[in-house]
């Protein structure tokens, strides 16, 4: 995979992440943690989800420890102000990891243990599973937040 077909991708998922969280932001607190038709019960929950995965899935590319079950320091956030600081700062992160890499590195094979087998995949593969994880959660997100009176508007990649 190229690298700035890369970048272009991550990227294109921090300014979604971005705009969601801004958008979330007006939603009334009982909006925000409400039941609600989402994957992971609230909109503040699946917002949660989505930041903890990209910060694990990034920190196993970064360390390939797939036996760490650590949780980043101040896990979780209790509010959405304190959610959108570390998400954007996890945005940042990825996309400065990707820009390290180089060409090279994103061909570079991770392995780990799933349901009992090893399995290996490209380092281009796990990042592209971070941004389609985000655009399921978005997608998510933006129906919810559509439903609430409040459309992010525009989450295309283009």
């Amino acid at each position: 995979m190229d690298l700035d077909a890369m970048l272009f991708l991550v990227r294109y998922h921090a300014r979604s992440n971005e705009q969601i969280l801004e958008t979330s932001a007006k939603l009334t607190d009982e909006e925000l943690r409400r039941p609600g038709p989402l994957d992971h019960g609230s909109a503040f929950e699946t917002l949660l989800h989505l930041h903890l995965t990209d910060w694990s899935w990034r920190d196993f590319c970064v360390t390939e420890d797939e036996e760490d079950d650590s949780y980043p320091d101040g896990w979780p956030p209790g509010d959405l102000a304190s959610l959108h600081e570390f998400g954007s700062q996890e945005d940042s992160r990825l996309i400065d990891y990707v820009e390290s890499l180089g060409g090279s590195g994103l061909d570079q094979p991770l392995t780990w243990t799933i349901d009992g087998r090893r399995v290996s995949f490209a380092r281009w593969a796990v990042l592209m599973h971070i941004v389609n994880h985000g655009t399921q959660h978005r997608s998510e997100l933006a129906r919810y937040l559509t439903e609430c009176g409040r459309s992010p508007g525009d989450l295309d990649l283009l």
